[in-house]
């Protein structure tokens, strides 16, 4: 159970990276295009950002359980 555990803190902390360049790749994107384009693009990317923030908590959350 503790292997698993270790691998699942892996997967998700591994995702929370993978959201947050994401939301880097797709603002870099929309800093490239105009006004009217970029704006869902902005959006996107607080979306991402929020995954990421989302992902991270669970990642602490898992961390300071595992350590009681």
């Amino acid at each position: 159970m503790q292997e698993l555990f270790r691998e699942l803190l892996t997967f998700v902390e591994g995702n929370s990276k993978w959201w947050e360049e994401a939301a880097q790749n797709c603002a870099d994107l929309a800093n490239k295009r105009s006004d009217n384009e970029a704006g869902w693009m902005f959006l996107l990317c607080a979306v991402y950002h929020e995954r990421a923030k989302l992902h991270r908590n669970i990642v602490a959350k898992m961390r300071q359980r595992s350590e009681r």
